[in-house]
């Protein structure tokens, strides 16, 4: 009986249909940082982490790590499987969502287009990012 219930644990962990499922299980945590981070909800507390108050800072930790988990567990997680557009979207999330909380210039150059509009645009081009590295 225990052989048996090794080799299911064994078999569940070698299963790479499971990796796949990840990037949608992320997706949540991923659109909720990015709408914190760039202004769309202005508010996330975990009542159950001792009423822990989401801080940008943390949200743009949460989002890279998060973008990066679902990217490696992504069936094309190596660059040259994607087409240029696709590689800009890729590489474009991370510089976003860095530069929109670690300089000026991010902000400055989208909220130039218009409030909320620019903080709108770089939600949009994160979301498309995660679609094109997730895929």
């Amino acid at each position: 009986m225990a052989s048996r219930y090794q080799k299911g644990l064994a078999g569940f962990a070698s299963d790479y249909a499971m990796l796949r499922t990840i990037p949608a299980l992320l997706s949540v945590v991923f659109v909720a940082t990015g709408l914190y981070a760039f202004g769309g909800i202005s508010d996330i507390t975990l009542t159950w982490l001792s009423n822990y108050t989401l801080t940008t800072q943390h949200a743009v930790i949460g989002s890279l790590a998060v973008y990066a988990i679902a990217f490696m567990s992504s069936e094309t997680k190596n660059l040259e499987h994607y087409e240029y557009w696709e590689m800009g979207f890729i590489l474009a999330t991370p510089a976003v969502i860095l530069g929109w909380e670690y300089t000026t210039e991010i902000p400055d150059l989208l909220l130039g287009l218009g409030d909320p509009l620019g903080a709108q645009l770089a939600f949009l081009i994160t979301v498309a990012g995660w679609a094109v590295a997730v895929r």
